[in-house]
Parts: C-alpha cells; sequence; structure tokens
C-alpha cells in the first residue's frame, strides 16, 4: 500500500511540475508582431481608468476578459496572444485585430436574430468583428429596443443581444484609436485629477485651445507613434520615449510607484497558485483518509496547506499596498479575505489538536473559496481594484468595521465546514466506535464559534457606529444590518444552548451548519434585495451559485439528521435485556 501511495504521489507531482513549466514558458513566449520591449513598454504605460491609475496591461486583461471571456486571445492558427498584445493590434493594427475571434457569443440564437451566419460554428463560440459586420446595424436596432427594459425582465436573448452591443460598441471606442487617458495633467499647472487621451488634446488643439508645453510635446509623439505603427524598431522607440515622459509627469503627481508592483501582482497570480496548492492539499489529505495514518501524507497536506495560505495573504498585503487601503473594501475583497482568515483558524486548530479534521476542513475552505474568488471576477469581469463609493472610501472604517465582520463571517462558515464534516462522517459511520473523533469535532466547533462572535458582535457595533457616522443613524433595520444581527445571534443562541445543557454534540453540528446559512445570506444574499443602503457591488450571476449552497448545505443536514437516527436505532437494538426480580424473589427476563 505505502508503494501505491508513493506512486500516486510522484504522478501527482509530475503532473503538477509539467502544467507550471508549462504555464512559465507561455508567459514568457515572445510577442506576436511586436518586440519583447515593445509589448513590456506598453503595458506598464500608465492610464487613468475607471476612477484610478492602473497600468495598460490591467486595462487589456479586464477589457479582453469581457469581450471574450478569456484573458488571452486563441487565434485560429494556433498561435495565442497575451492581452496586452491584443490591445496592441486592437489600437494600432485595427485592421489585424478585426479578423481575430474575439467577441464571445453565447448563444447562436443572438446571431439568427441579427441574420449573421454561424455555419461550422458551436452553439456558444467566438466571432470576429468582420464575422459580425453584416448584422451590426440590426444588432444595435435590438440592443435598444431591449436595453428599454429592466435586466431582470430580459429574456436569455435579449440579455445577449444587449450585452454583445456593448461590448462591439467598447471595442469600437479604441479600435484604431488613442482613446485611453495615458498623459497625467501637467502638475506646474493643472490641479484637475483628470488625465487625457491623445484624441482629446488633439481635439483641444484643434479648436485653438493652446496646450501645455508638455502636453502639446507629447501628443506630438504620439502623433508620431501612430506614424511608425508598421515600423518595429522605430515604433518601439517612439513609444520609449512616450513612456518616458509620461513617468516623469506621473511621477511628479505620485501617480506611478504602484504601477510596477501592480504588474508584478497579476504576473504572479498567486490567488490561482494558491488555488492548484490548495487542490493538492485537499488531494493528500483524502489520501491519509483512504490509505490510514501515514506521517508523510499528513505533513504533504499540512505543510500545501499552510503554502497556499501564505500565497493568498501576500497577495491580499500586495493589494493593500497598491490601494493603499485595508484588506476589505470591495465584495470580491471579502472571499479571498475570509478564505485566508478561515484558512488560518484552521491551521490553528490543526496545530493544536493534531487529528486531520481541521487540515481537511483548511483545504475545503481553499479551494472552495478561491474558486469562488476567481468565478466571481470571471462573472463581473471588472477591475477588482476599483475606485470606492463614497460611502467605503475611509480607511478608518475599512480597517475596523468591515475587517472585523468579516472575521465574523470567516469563523462563521469554517464552524460550518466543521459541523459539515461531523453531519456527513455521522452518516458514513466514519470513526464510529472512536469518540474523540466527534469530540474533537464539536471542541473544534465550539471554539471556531466563540472566536466569531466576539468579531461578529464587534464588528455589527462598530457598523452602526459607521453608520451615525456617515448617515446621521445608529441602526436604521437596513437589510444588511439585519444580516449582520442575525450573524451574532445564531452564534449566542448556540453558545447559550450549548452552556445550558440543552445541546450536545449532534445539536452543536447542526445549528453550525444552518449557521452558515445564515452567514451566507448576510455575506450575499442582502445584496440580491436590491432595497438598501448596503445594495452596491456586483450581484449577476450570484443568485443561483447562492441558491445552490443554501441547498447543499440543508441537504448536509437532513444526511447528517438521517444518520444520527440510524445511530440511535443501532444503539437501541443493541441494548441487552434487564432483569426484574418478582416478589417471590425468582427473577424472571424481561
Amino acid at each position: 500500500m505505502s508503494t501505491l501511495i508513493r506512486t500516486l504521489i510522484h504522478s501527482l507531482l509530475r503532473t503538477t511540475l509539467a502544467w507550471m513549466l508549462g504555464a512559465l514558458l507561455a508567459a514568457g513566449a515572445a510577442a506576436q508582431g511586436w518586440s519583447p520591449k515593445t509589448v513590456e513598454l506598453f503595458e506598464s504605460l500608465p492610464v487613468q481608468d475607471g476612477g484610478r491609475v492602473k497600468p495598460t496591461s490591467t486595462y487589456a486583461n479586464f477589457l479582453l476578459l469581457r469581450l471574450s471571456g478569456k484573458t488571452s486571445l486563441k487565434l485560429e492558427d494556433g498561435t495565442s496572444l497575451s492581452h496586452t498584445q491584443w490591445l496592441l493590434d486592437v489600437m494600432f493594427q485595427p485592421e489585424k485585430a478585426a479578423g481575430y475571434p474575439v467577441f464571445l457569443v453565447p448563444d447562436s440564437d443572438v446571431l439568427d436574430a441579427i441574420g449573421v451566419g454561424h455555419e461550422g460554428k458551436k452553439k456558444r463560440d467566438r466571432y470576429s468583428l468582420n464575422d459580425l459586420k453584416p448584422g451590426v446595424m440590426k444588432l444595435f436596432e435590438l440592443a435598444q429596443e431591449y436595453s428599454r427594459r429592466e435586466a431582470k425582465l430580459r429574456s436569455s436573448l435579449e440579455q445577449n443581444v444587449v450585452t454583445l452591443a456593448e461590448n462591439i460598441n467598447e471595442y469600437g471606442g479604441i479600435t484604431g484609436r488613442m482613446q485611453l487617458a495615458s498623459i497625467p495633467p501637467d502638475v506646474s499647472i493643472e490641479q484637475d485629477p483628470a488625465w487625457h487621451s491623445p484624441e482629446e488634446l488633439f481635439s483641444r488643439q484643434r479648436a485653438g485651445e493652446t496646450l501645455p508645453a508638455a502636453h502639446a510635446a507629447m501628443l506630438e509623439d504620439y502623433l508620431e507613434l501612430a506614424k511608425r505603427r508598421d515600423k518595429s524598431a522605430e515604433f518601439e522607440q517612439q513609444l520609449e520615449k512616450i513612456h518616458g515622459a509620461t513617468l516623469r509627469l506621473a511621477d511628479a503627481r505620485g501617480e506611478y510607484d504602484k504601477i510596477p508592483l501592480e504588474i508584478r501582482y497579476y504576473d504572479l497570480g498567486l490567488i490561482h497558485w494558491s488555488l492548484y496548492t490548495f487542490l493538492l492539499s485537499f488531494v493528500l489529505v483524502a489520501f491519509t483518509w483512504l490509505f490510514g495514518r501515514s506521517r508523510a501524507l499528513y505533513a504533504g497536506a499540512i505543510s500545501l496547506a499552510a503554502i497556499a495560505t501564505v500565497l493568498l495573504s501576500i497577495a491580499i498585503a500586495m493589494r493593500c499596498v497598491i490601494r493603499d487601503r485595508p484588506p476589505v473594501s470591495t465584495l470580491y475583497e471579502t472571499v479571498i479575505f475570509i478564505t485566508a482568515v478561515g484558512c488560518l483558524v484552521g491551521l490553528f486548530a490543526e496545530w493544536v489538536q493534531r487529528n486531520r479534521l481541521a487540515v481537511s476542513a483548511t483545504a475545503i475552505l481553499g479551494v472552495v473559496g478561491v474558486f469562488i474568488a476567481n468565478g466571481y471576477e470571471t462573472l463581473d469581469k471588472r477591475d477588482t481594484m476599483p475606485s470606492l463609493v463614497a460611502v467605503l472610501d475611509t480607511n478608518f472604517w475599512l480597517a475596523t468595521h468591515v475587517t472585523a465582520i468579516t472575521i465574523g463571517y470567516a469563523a462563521g462558515l469554517f464552524a460550518a465546514i466543521l459541523a459539515s464534516i461531523f453531519l456527513l462522517s455521522k452518516l458514513f459511520q466514519i470513526s464510529r466506535k472512536d469518540k474523540s473523533y466527534y469530540t474533537s469535532l464539536t471542541r473544534m466547533t465550539y471554539g471556531v464559534l466563540c472566536f466569531g462572535v466576539i468579531f461578529s458582535t464587534v464588528g455589527t457595533i462598530l457598523g452602526g457606529i459607521w453608520a451615525n457616522d456617515s448617515w446621521g443613524r445608529f441602526w436604521g433595520w437596513d437589510p444588511k444590518e439585519n444580516g449582520a444581527l442575525l450573524i451574532v445571534l445564531s452564534q449566542l443562541v448556540i453558545l447559550h444552548l450549548r452552556m445550558g445543557g440543552h445541546v450536545r454534540d449532534f445539536g452543536i453540528a447542526m445549528l453550525a451548519a444552518f449557521g452558515g446559512i445564515i452567514v451566507a445570506f448576510s455575506w450575499w444574499g442582502v445584496n440580491l434585495l436590491g432595497v438598501g443602503l448596503h445594495s452596491y457591488g456586483f450581484t449577476s450571476g450570484i443568485s443561483t451559485a447562492l441558491n445552490t449552497y443554501y441547498i447543499v448545505q440543508a441537504g448536509i443536514m437532513v444526511l447528517g439528521a438521517i444518520g444520527h437516527l440510524i445511530e440511535l436505532s443501532r444503539q437501541q437494538s443493541q441494548v441487552p435485556e434487564t432483569v426484574s426480580f418478582a416478589s417471590d424473589g425468582q427473577g424472571s427476563a424481561s
């Protein structure tokens, strides 16, 4: 058996290393049509978009994700373009870019509606601008009609038509044009925080306005860049000149220092690597349960879970530095922060108990949490480090209320995972004769709830203080406020029932598992209600995932109850016959 385990581990490691090597080679591949230096200069060119200054590579990454559903582009000849290479082609080689299959059409019914053929294509496929040109006018006519309806009232076809029209319109705003706000204001002249695009400055100059000397010079440089688009060496030289001038202006305003770090953040892909490491940890944990207690497997599982948590924590820290913000300021960041905190709690619990239970829950939480974060990014298709809405744009409250309440979320969800393991163990009769197994699970669940109720309570109170400061009232029965209160009350009920002896191991597990549903509702569900002062942030596509979680968690509770009833039935059937004694002193069995 040990030989089999070693063979499986070696095979898994070889596959993982081969995948990592392939990813690194793909990331280092030379640009198609553009020199590597040109791509490097262009991706690090700062632009203002969405209210903040970011690298062009970040802008290109999320733009391509919105249009294509991917962050790189695979061409029909089998070659691939990075998002930066693609944007270079779109802006400076628009004729070539028009032939790239970049627009994702989720259903061919859209093409039927606008009169575009799709022979030889899949029902869900990608099309080039040239493919869609015959139906563009009809597309925009239909989109104008459908957009008059509320998004939630549109059919799938209508929503797909509107989305495709929006994507083509956004693409048209940059193809063959220099519309990106890539020219910083001159700090010695302008106080306006808004950056300028070359086209904007060109229009102002044509209108007779005298531009500042720095801007006039940069505009000339951009016009020269457009002229040299077909001469690779000259284009690179001109882009380097623009890059240097932009950096000087941006540095004078203190708006470039975080650009290299953001590029590094996306290049490293720490969050994605943490997912693969959590998955590998989960596999090793599964082997420890399947093939007995192996110290090597156990050590490997803990090490990988710890490495994955460290990778996730480093990614969060880098985001904090890039944004000059605490770790939680958007819905996306709550996902990765809650996952990291929950995994840290799990690793600490495993260090205390050393019984494979907490590390199992840690691996599960890590995989699910990072998978949700990646899914959120794919569904939203927007920059995950945007400028904040005004009510959130306060570092003090982000560092107190939001951070505290999300730690409470993390504890509640981790307790729900431990409780789910308890209930499923009851169903499958795992370690049925080992009482310490279930005692350890109950002790960890109870301890995590005690930890969580502190942060949930403090976070809720701080939220009221924030509400009083922002909106002039401490409590307004807003759905988000009610959700936070539900978490506090649910956790307090469990602890009080436990202290009063009204529930024991099984009761705590059932209540903690249900507590996971309450946390999920407070975290995401209230946003779907569409009412209240907290209904901001991306929620599209979340309803199905959230309802799925409700059903799965409720199903685990039902299965756990079935397992508990089976165990009680077995115990009753194994009770030995009692002996009663008659008054005459003769014993009779009953």
